[in-house]
Formats: structure tokens, C-alpha cells, sequence
């Protein structure tokens, strides 16, 4: 048996960080929403074992990928014996790149694999794994847009605002969050909290205000480190961008756009050595796979 599905990116039209927690991770709050950048993930049933395969270079394969993490989870948690899989993953989103990749390939799994071995597992019992495996996991299990906090896996879902365009320029490098949060001097990225002006904002689906009120408190880490970064900001901004930001902990940049032509146009016309990933409008995405393939409670 075998099942092939496709997971989306993600970008975080905010993120604000409160301070560090005694566990060691971050209070924050920020405002996810997926866009129609996928990766391909094919499952197939094996008697026995977890194996994955992976089209790009530099990828790990073994049980440090975050879906070997999540099959090797699933199965240790619900007991799961006499059934393996095969897993094998094309990647279209960027490794490293702020953009959710490797969270969405491991909620996928946790999804398919419920299937896959016929588990049965209520989403909210998958939700809790999700969270064990990563702070963004869980939001690929909620919905298109949601509102994250806690450490990011606490989640209120959001309605989706009107669909928009979304430019991404992923530089060509990788950033690791681990860094960037390491590097993160609180004393400088105290401001306004505008969570809510940009939850209003999406709620009145005003792509412009939205645009001017993107921001991302770990945005001048990376920029300090990578100015890159702030060149492509640069040249987004020029090209009529109503705003433009640096996604996650990077270091994929997108410009939001509320006309479709302009987006076209802006790609097209950038220059420099940047790989262009995608111009694309903002999908409503519901389930990452056809309903028929996963029948949830």
C-alpha cells in the first residue's frame, strides 16, 4: 500500500518574542499562515522498519530527519509492531530556510502514518506528539493561519484572510534557529507588540496594513550576521512589495503583494545571485492530502 501527498510551506507574517523561559526555549507569539509552496512525501507500507529517501544533497536520511523522528514517535507511542514504512521526499522547500519544511514533512508523516497503519488517532492525540517533535510541527496539524504561542505550539486557529501573493528569495544559505536564538539580545527588540493590529488586519483581509505591519524580533540577529538578508529586503521593498520580512529565523525573505501582475513583475525583474523559489498566491489549504485518503474523528 502506498500513499503520496504533498505538505506546505509556511511564513510568519509576525513574531514577537516576550523573553527566555526556564526550560529554555522562548515565550513568543507570532502568526503563522501556509502558502502553496510543496514538498512530495510518498509513504509505502513495509513489514517492518523506517527507511527514507530523499532527493536533495545535504538532507540527512538517518533518525535525525524530524520525519524519522515522527515515525519512530508514532510507533514507540502507540506500540505499533509488524508494520515498517518507507518513506521517500522530494524537497521544494528550501532546507533551513525559516520556512517550515521539515515541520510539515513531519506533521505529514504523523497524518499519513495514522493512515498508513490503520492507528485511528484523533488529530488533538497527533497535536501532542507533533509539539514533542517541534514547535512548529503542531500548526501543520491546525489550520492554514494560526496564532501561535507559548514556545509556538500553543495555537488558536485563524480565518484565512482573502488570498494574496507572496514572493519568497531564498539566498542560497541556511540558517540554523538554534543560532539565532542563542545570539537573540532581548534589549534590543523590546517594541509595540502588534499581534493583534495584524490579526485585525488579516480579520479585515487589508493586505496594505498588513504589509506595513510585518515584523519579526529575530530579524536584525540574522540581518547582523547575513546583511544579504537586508539587500534583499532592499530590492523586495523597490520592486512594490507592501511589505517584506524575513520569515522564522530565516533566511527565506518574502514580499507580500495584492495583485497577482506585480508579483510576476517583481520576480522577474530581481537581480543578483539569489535563487528565486516561488511567486505564488497564498492557498486556504485545508488538509495537506485528499479527505478520502484520511478519515479523521
Amino acid at each position: 500500500m502506498k500513499i503520496k501527498f504533498k505538505t506546505p510551506a509556511k511564513i510568519n507574517l509576525g513574531l514577537h518574542i516576550h523573553g527566555k523561559r526556564e526550560d529554555g526555549f522562548h515565550e513568543l507569539e507570532t502568526i503563522f499562515q501556509m502558502v502553496s509552496l510543496y514538498d512530495d512525501v510518498e509513504l509505502e507500507l513495509l513489514p517492518s522498519g523506517i527507511k527514507l529517501e530523499c532527493d536533495t544533497p545535504g538532507v540527512p536520511t538517518d533518525d535525525t530527519n524530524l520525519v524519522c523522528k515522527a515515525a519512530l514517535l508514532l510507533r514507540k507511542s502507540y506500540q505499533v509492531e509488524g508494520k515498517g514504512v518507507s518513506i521517500r521526499l522530494k524537497k521544494n522547500i528550501p532546507f533551513g530556510a525559516g520556512l517550515g519544511g521539515g515541520s510539515g514533512n513531519a506533521a505529514g508523516v504523523l497524518m499519513g502514518l495514522n493512515c498508513l497503519w490503520d492507528l485511528k488517532i484523533e488529530r488533538e492525540k497527533l497535536s501532542k506528539l507533533a509539539a514533542e517533535l517541534g514547535s512548529d510541527v503542531p500548526f501543520f496539524l491546525t489550520s492554514p493561519c494560526a496564532l501561535g504561542m507559548g514556545r509556538g505550539e500553543q495555537l488558536k486557529a485563524l480565518e484565512p484572510c482573502a488570498k494574496f501573493q507572496v514572493l519568497l528569495v531564498f539566498p542560497g544559505f541556511p540558517v540554523a534557529t538554534s543560532w539565532v536564538y542563542q545570539n537573540l539580545k532581548l534589549k534590543l527588540t523590546k517594541r509595540e507588540n502588534n499581534i493583534s493590529i495584524l490579526r485585525k488586519n488579516l480579520s479585515l483581509s487589508d493586505i496594505t496594513s498588513l504589509g506595513s505591519r510585518l515584523y519579526n524580533d529575530l530579524e536584525p540577529v540574522v540581518i547582523q550576521r547575513f546583511p544579504e538578508v537586508q539587500v534583499v529586503k532592499d530590492e523586495l521593498g523597490a520592486r512594490g512589495a507592501l511589505g517584506v520580512l524575513l520569515s522564522g529565523s530565516g533566511s527565506t525573505v518574502f514580499g507580500i503583494f495584492d495583485d497577482p501582475e506585480k508579483a510576476r513583475v517583481a520576480c522577474a525583474g530581481l537581480n543578483g545571485t539569489w535563487e528565486r523559489v516561488i511567486v505564488e498566491t497564498i492557498e486556504s489549504l485545508t488538509e495537506f492530502f485528499p479527505e478520502d485518503i484520511l478519515n479523521y474523528p
